[in-house]
């Protein structure tokens, strides 16, 4: 069961033409991201990037308006890509968190806040390494395994500033 908290999700008239919008007259991509939050534990679940940076991130993909319905969408078929996962059957509460533009690269990413009861465990693609359920100050763990404490070091730029907002929201 998810609960989505966003105005104008369930409305597909307005998110089509949103998109067009969006992505015609401004060739904007658009990157949607998840940052999850189990309420019984207070950890956070992230997943570290098949990248050079080899950052820890929130879940996160490229919207893409042929495919997706809305951001939701766009968050489901990401779990299930990158997690072999299916949010449907994940109680997950969902909030919009915001939108931050990055000029540089032509990006608005487009982020959201969700809280689970229970952690799940996942099934990595080949664009993560790891995942993980992690403390801001207590035990972690990193792909299942209890093995970590607090936060891991090379975070992606600005996701502390979200990892402090959810403890807030939730």
């Amino acid at each position: 069961m998810i609960n989505f908290n966003y105005i104008g999700m369930s409305n597909r008239k307005h998110i089509r033409n949103f998109r067009i919008f969006e992505y015609v007259n401004n060739n904007v991509n658009v990157v949607v991201g998840l940052l999850i939050l189990c309420k019984k534990t207070q950890r956070v679940f992230l997943v570290q990037r098949n990248d050079p940076n080899k950052y820890w991130s929130l879940l996160s993909g490229g919207y893409d308006p042929d495919v997706d319905i809305n951001y939701l969408d766009c968050l489901k078929r990401e779990m299930r890509e990158e997690l072999f996962r299916d949010i449907e059957k994940i109680n997950i509460d969902i909030k919009n968190g915001g939108d931050e533009f990055i000029g540089s690269k032509n990006r608005n990413f487009k982020y959201f806040y969700g809280c689970v009861d229970k952690e799940f465990d996942v099934i990595l693609d080949d664009e993560n390494l790891k995942w993980g359920w992690f403390s801001l100050d207590g035990k972690s763990t990193i792909n299942g395994n209890e093995n970590s404490f607090g936060l891991p070091d090379n975070l992606y730029p600005g996701l502390k500033q979200k990892i402090d907002t959810i403890f807030s929201i939730y």
